[in-house]
């Protein structure tokens, strides 16, 4: 592995135990602990230490340790009883104490306003059993090293379906949990022909009918507003059902790629396609050799596994279920020269995904012959011949073992081919993609680039993606190169969809992944996403709009282009970049009722970002203090402070004349600034700034370890550090 502060600082934070100092050490702890001999350790050892293979965290951080808890996440059933819910709940707390996830359908609970014969009183609903779930999961740490996951299900029959899509519309409620709605064949259908105005259900206590049209909305609304919540396709979910016998399939782990019968854990581990690559050509005889291994590993896993409840162990030896998966695949797409987004590469993908697939069914095959089947093996889909696994693959989140293996995550396009990290001293490191980079050098020496022009030419490009995000706009470059380097949100959100059922068409299991869509998506966009993933017969699907949350991940830097360009390297101190003011910029002016005067505020934006303000007073306020607060956050705004931060400082200055003058529109002249600041940020229009109410920012978006802000993706809305390595959902 290459040493680098950030995968350092990862390593000692996360995995490293007593006595260990370095990666390799933790590959041999790991190897050691699961291998049947030395020579099976060696095997495992290589493809670890390589960077081929990763298994999940939990079997990096545990296997050879007291706790021995190998698994990333579980499923728990929920009963209608009080003593079943409150079992649930411990079973949860015990599970998220070593380490893992849950989770839990809650549809088994009467809805709210449903009679309780016992007590002669009213069911409270299963919302308000997941905000008493939520609470437990608050206080349990796993010790520093991993916090509680949720994933918190209702189907769409349930009476309180409407509640539960609207539980979390307030950021912060609920936020242990990602929430999502098991629809059914039959809902999808009636939406396809758009039949909303026909009753889905009735409530059965209030007799409030419920149309298929309020449901949808709600649904589609909530994904536009702020990605929750997701769906899971029930009917598809179960048409692959391994063990159908055993029992339909309701509930998910927290990031929906595990659909799972009770009780069931997960069992994970990535491949890292990029490092079969050799020479812009897969090597599908080392792509297959690492499949092997992987699925020894991970079946192994199942009997070393020390599992927190026996009732987990004993589903989970039943089935033998692993998920085996891939990370760098947008890496290896670059290597291979297609676009992420072309016909092309999804036909790539999905012969792949068929070749792990077909590789891990026949290692599972000779894993049976050797050591006996899984014993739910009748009455199960696999009835040509005997497995060891009732099912093998998956696309799992890879938030922090990506960073490790130094590729990108699972399935999905890079945010940027260069962004910021900080390391732990707070030292901010400007971190480019080396794929890129060497593809960028490749096509500039093409063009006739060499010596200092192709550097100063590299150096131009890399400060440029640094500061946008993207090289789409630089029409100097070829056509073919900027077709081929295109970022997540480069990408249309229909080819995000379409490649996920690539992958999908190939798994066994389901795929952890986010569709980004644009700020400008419209709710449309999002439904027509929506019906696309259930036509194309995907098993779930997760939306992120672009800023749609109100601390929005910022991992470009917030100033304007440098006009010289800036000397990078893939590891380097990151540059800083001055503002230069354009002759001409545009901005709005707004007339406010402060407490002792009136006030103009002239808000300008500089690529629709806040970048001045100049404040002036009507009446009897002070106009060098006007002049000085406007000053003032001008210099904040032009280095680098977010606009927010002003915001949310000026909400909480109390200004007695403000106060008492109930004409007044703010709680003093700093917080009616603010709320114009704010106003011209989102680009809002409004008649007054009274009792309108200023976004509050949400800490939480934010890492709890590092306070760098987090990156949502790979289905788990609690996002991930790309400067840590923390995961809300992993």
């Amino acid at each position: 592995m290459n040493s680098s502060p950030i995968v350092d600082s990862i390593l000692s934070a996360r995995y490293l135990r007593a006595g260990e100092k370095s990666f390799e050490d933790i590959c041999h702890r790991v190897a050691a602990a699961l291998a049947a001999d030395e020579a099976e350790a060696a095997r495992f050892y290589e493809a670890m230490a390589s960077l081929r293979f990763l298994p999940n965290s939990p079997t990096l951080m545990n296997a050879g340790t007291e706790i021995g808890q190998l698994s990333a996440c579980f499923t728990l059933p929920v009963p209608d009883s009080i003593g079943g819910i409150f079992d649930a709940m411990k079973q949860g707390a015990i599970i998220h104490k070593t380490g893992g996830g849950t989770g839990y359908n809650f549809s088994n609970i009467r809805p709210e306003g449903s009679p309780v014969q016992s007590t002669e009183g009213v069911a409270s609903g299963p919302i308000s059993f997941m905000r008493v779930f939520n609470a437990a999961t608050e206080v349990i740490k796993q010790g520093g090293r991993r916090r509680g996951a949720n994933m918190g299900i209702l189907n769409v029959q349930h009476p309180d379906i409407l509640a539960f899509i609207n539980a979390k519309t307030r950021e912060g409620e609920i936020a242990n949990f990602n929430i999502s709605v098991m629809v059914d064949d039959a809902f999808m259908h009636l939406v396809s022909e758009k039949t909303f105005d026909k009753v889905w259900l009735v409530h059965p206590h209030t007799g409030e009918a419920i149309t298929v049209g309020q449901i949808w909305s709600g649904i589609v609304d909530g994904i536009w507003k702020n990605g929750e919540p997701g769906i899971l396709f029930y009917d598809e979910i179960n048409r692959h059902n391994p063990t159908p016998q055993l029992g339909m399939i309701d509930t998910t782990n927290p990031c929906g790629e595990q659909p799972l019968l009770p009780y069931e854990s997960c069992v994970l581990g990535s491949i890292n396609l990029a490092a079969c690559v050799k020479g812009h050509v897969l090597d599908e005889d080392l792509l297959k050799e690492t499949v092997r291994t992987g699925v020894r590993l991970l079946d192994i896993v199942i009997d070393k596994n020390v599992y927190p409840i026996e009732e987990i162990a004993e589903a989970t030896r039943t089935t033998r279920k692993i998920g085996l998966g891939l990370m760098g695949v947008h890496d290896a797409l670059l290597m291979v020269r297609l676009p992420y987004d072309s016909p092309e590469a999804r036909v790539w993908c999905e012969h792949v995904m068929k070749v792990v697939s077909e590789t891990a069914v026949d290692e599972s095959r000779v894993l049976a012959e050797l050591l006996g089947p899984f014993p739910a093996l009748q009455g199960s889909v696999w009835t040509e011949f005997q497995v060891r696994n009732a099912a093998m693959t998956t696309i799992a989140p890879t938030g922090t073992i990506s960073l490790l293996a130094g590729c990108s995550s699972g399935i999905e396009p890079i945010f940027s081919f260069a962004y910021t990290r900080k390391n732990t001293v707070g030292k901010t490191f400007l971190v480019v993609n080396p794929v890129f980079k060497e593809a960028l050098e490749e096509t500039l020496a093409l063009q006739g680039y060499s010596g200092d022009d192709q550097t100063h030419r590299v150096d131009e490009v890399i400060a440029h993606v640094h500061e946008t995000g993207t090289v789409q706009d630089l029409v100097w470059l070829p056509v073919a190169f900027r077709r081929l380097c295109k970022t997540a949100l480069d990408i249309p959100w229909r080819d995000h969809v379409e490649m996920q059922a690539a992958f999908q068409r190939e798994v066994h299991a389901s795929i952890s992944k986010t569709i980004n869509m644009p700020k400008s998506a419209t709710r449309d966009d999002c439904a027509e996403a929506l019906l696309l993933a259930w036509r194309l017969g995907l098993k779930g699907i997760t939306i992120y709009r672009t800023n749609s949350r109100e601390d929005v991940v910022l991992t470009l830097k917030e100033a304007a282009p440098s006009p010289s360009p800036v000397a990078v390297q893939t590891l380097c101190p990151a540059p800083t970049v001055s503002i230069s003011r354009p002759k001409e910029l545009s901005g709005r002016t707004y007339l406010c009722q402060s407490g002792c005067c009136s006030l103009y505020v002239t808000v300008n934006l500089l690529n629709q970002k806040p970048i001045e303000v100049f404040i002036r007073t009507v009446g009897s306020g002070c106009e060098a203090n006007s002049n000085a607060l406007g000053r003032a956050i001008s210099t904040g705004l032009q280095n680098g402070v977010p606009y927010h931060k002003f915001v949310k400082q000026f909400a909480k200055v109390n200004c007695v004349s403000a106060i008492r003058n109930p004409s007044s529109e703010g709680f003093s002249c700093a917080d009616v600034v603010g709320r114009c600041i704010e106003l011209s940020a989102t680009n809002q229009s409004i008649t007054t700034l009274n009792n309108w109410q200023i976004r509050k920012t949400d800490q939480k978006r934010l890492c709890p370890e590092c306070q760098e802000p987090l990156d949502f993706g790979e289905g788990c809305n609690k996002g991930t550090c790309k400067n840590c390595g923390w995961s809300g959902c992993s």
